[in-house]
């Protein structure tokens, strides 16, 4: 039996805390463990979710890289009448959106993933917006530039009568001279500049600089490369005036008064009241009436009634039509470069002192065509150019077409183009008093380079040398000279009689054939042109002898039609040189209306002519007068008191937002289908837009010259 002491616990004894510890020990390695477990399952599950989510951005990204090379090298539509427009991608119904189908590949053991990036054009910006492309490539700089400094003379002279509606400009004002503002307001959204000083009241912001430098003439060209085909000036009968439509044709004008007389409203004219249609194309007015004496008058055209429409012909809606309305909605009767970017238009030219003149309640509108690269000019002053006369020269036959058995062979070329000693040859025997004839026919008579229509003749004879043995002064001789045109149709016969021999010895007969200027050939040199001749030759006598032809031979000169400059030299003097001071004798402008006028006159395009002055009087206007600009030497604008239009009358338009300077901004917003074949942007999930500049610097879509700005890149979550 154990004594009860024995069973008590020893303090200094240790037994059972090896138990204890490897309890400890034994926890917390599986706490740890179970912990670095979860680290582990966690790691491997933010591995695999971060993996997706780098793959779904690599492939947002690369899809909408791959968007923006397309639109550097694709011909992005930007032509507001096609159906397919805006399109980023092409021209196909669908090109908006580019389908990447397995565009990205997909990761170990999963399929590719597709995208779909759909191209919406900024509504405010470029071709989304329906505009035609304006920049600094086809606008002058500034809205008004007169560019003369003649002493005396005002650049710009304003003179609104109303006391409160101003002379509107929008787009600078610069004269290289001074400005003069009477009665009235001035103003301009943006700059006006004078040179030599301003007067009167003048609103712009800057204020006015009034002793600004000078600028340079733009330097325009024109649209013509050669002076245009001759036209005629329809007459003013009921045929050329269908339906009351008077049509003209692209060509050189020289006449202003048939075109006055077609145009004056006499109650008498068949054609009162008329729309006068000038179809599409270049037309060049240079008026030969102070100086060709077949046609007489002054050089001023004036239109005094009906509507002048110029351009192609549009509806109310800016349709293209097959003719104008009758009677024509002025302005908006033709195509305008401002709307239509397909516009194609006319350009009137003014050479010489020609002028034009709108009166009474004659409508005019002056429609431009459209270009990428240059401003649509409308009107135009020739600058530099004068006439070349071509000096008189001698023309020969070249052919003996035919002869009567009186002369025979003996009518040769040989015998007949020079003088010399031979001659062709008539044998009259015996002492009949029986009238005999002998003829022939000549042929030739060419030019050294074909004489166009529209040519003025400065001289013209008919050169014969003939003889007879007899010197029988009755003897009668003729000569019928029948002109072909520049065309080589045959004309009018000319009929001529040549003088009487005067004894047996050779003589030399002259005959006239420019009449002063007036004459039937300065008439067929003039409508027709002149490309050689025809003679006929023909000698009746009584009596025996021997009747001998030297020669025959045509002599003239003339002058063909040549682009002019509006200050060139005009015989009796070019009123258009002289300093204007209001139309004072002597005085004229290339553009005018008179101060009773009260019809509606616009131009729909640049109106350049940097040697002359533009004078007009407006009343019943309703919208610009001269858009896209005006450059002159001088510009008088007066203003009646009764007008109520109250914006410019004067613009340059603003740039538009298109492929130029401005760019045209799209969103791409990239839509992605992970691990499918294909995508659509309704099938997929919305994961990254960017903000993109389409820039084309030429101002034309020229891939691959096309540059692309990223303006913004916002991956979506």
């Amino acid at each position: 039996m154990i004594p009860a002491i024995r069973r008590r616990l020893d303090p200094a004894d240790d037994t059972g805390a090896t138990l204890i510890l490897a309890l400890i020990v034994i926890t917390v390695v599986a706490l740890v463990v179970g912990v670095m477990l979860s680290f582990s399952d966690t790691s491997v599950r933010v591995t695999v979710a971060v993996r997706s989510q780098a793959a779904s951005t690599y492939a947002s990204d690369g899809a909408a890289q791959a968007a923006i090379t397309a639109l550097r090298r694709s011909p992005f539509n930007n032509n507001p009448s096609s159906t397919t427009y805006p399109k980023c991608f092409g021209v196909g119904a669908t090109a908006d959106t580019l389908s990447l189908n397995n565009f990205y590949p997909g990761t170990t053991g999963s399929a590719a993933a597709s995208a779909a990036v759909k191209c919406t054009p900024d509504p405010d910006s470029g071709a989304a917006g329906g505009l035609v492309l304006i920049n600094h490539d086809n606008k002058p700089g500034n809205a008004i530039l007169t560019l003369g400094t003649n002493p005396g003379e005002d650049g710009l002279n304003v003179k609104p009568l109303s006391s409160t509606i101003p002379f509107v400009v929008h787009g600078g004002v610069v004269s290289d001279s001074n400005i003069r503002v009477v009665n009235g307001t001035l103003q301009t959204n943006t700059y006006a500049y004078a040179h030599t000083g301003c007067s009167g009241t003048i609103v712009s912001a800057p204020p006015v600089n009034c002793a600004a430098g000078t600028v340079a003439d733009p330097d325009y060209a024109s649209e013509a490369g050669s002076v245009p085909t001759y036209r005629a000036v329809p007459a003013a009968t009921a045929a050329n005036c269908p339906g009351k439509l008077v049509t003209f044709q692209p060509g050189y004008y020289d006449d202003a008064q048939a075109l006055s007389a077609l145009m004056n409203g006499v109650g008498s004219n068949p054609c009162k009241g008329s729309v006068w249609w000038f179809t599409p194309g270049i037309y060049y007015f240079d008026f030969h009436n102070s100086s060709n004496p077949l046609l007489g008058g002054s050089d001023v055209w004036t239109v005094g009634d009906g509507q002048l429409v110029a351009g192609t012909p549009v509806n109310s809606a800016g349709t293209v039509i097959s003719k104008p309305a009758v009677p024509a909605t002025v302005p908006g009767a033709c195509q305008n470069p401002i709307k239509d970017d397909a516009a194609v238009g006319v350009q009137f030219l003014f050479g010489g002192d020609s002028q034009l003149q709108l009166s009474g309640t004659a409508d005019a509108e002056i429609c431009a065509s459209y270009h990428t690269d240059r401003p649509p000019v409308a009107v135009y002053g020739v600058k530099s150019g004068s006439e070349s006369p071509v000096a008189g020269a001698v023309t020969k036959l070249s052919s003996v077409p035919s002869s009567d058995a009186n002369f025979g062979a003996s009518a040769s070329v040989a015998n007949l183009v020079d003088t010399d000693a031979l001659s062709a040859s008539w044998t009259r025997t015996g002492t009949a008093t029986n009238l005999q004839t002998g003829t022939f026919t000549v042929d030739g008579f060419a030019p050294a380079s074909t004489v166009p229509a529209g040519s003025v003749l400065n001289s013209a004879t008919l050169t014969v040398k003939y003889q007879n043995t007899a010197g029988d002064s009755a003897d009668a001789r003729t000569v019928q000279l029948t002109p072909r045109s520049a065309a080589g149709v045959a004309g009018t016969p000319i009929n001529l009689t040549l003088p009487a021999t005067s004894g047996t010895a050779i003589q030399t007969a002259t005959v006239d054939l420019f009449g002063g200027g007036t004459s039937a050939l300065a008439t067929a040199f003039h409508n027709l042109g002149y490309s050689g001749a025809k003679a006929v030759y023909t000698v009746g006598n009584k009596h025996a002898g021997i009747e001998k032809v030297d020669t025959v031979q045509l002599t003239f000169g003339y002058t063909p039609p040549a682009f002019r400059s509006e200050d060139s030299t005009i015989p009796g003097g070019n009123c258009l040189t002289s300093t204007y001071t209001g139309g004072s004798a002597g005085q004229c402008a290339v553009l005018s209306t008179p101060t009773s006028y009260k019809g509606r006159f616009y131009i729909q395009g640049t109106t350049y002519v940097p040697k002359a002055v533009i004078d007009l009087t407006l009343n019943n206007i309703t919208a610009q007068v001269l858009r896209f600009g005006v450059v002159s030497r001088s510009l008088w604008v007066k203003e009646t008191g009764s007008i109520t239009y109250s914006g410019p009358v004067i613009e340059i338009p603003d740039d538009s937002p298109g492929f130029g300077p401005g760019g045209t901004v799209v969103y791409l917003d990239v839509y992605l289908c992970q691990q499918a074949a294909s995508c659509s942007t309704s099938t997929g999930v919305l994961s990254l837009r960017a903000r993109v500049l389409i820039y084309d610097p030429s101002g034309t879509p020229s891939p691959p010259a096309r540059q692309i700005t990223i303006q913004s890149w916002s991956v979506q979550r």
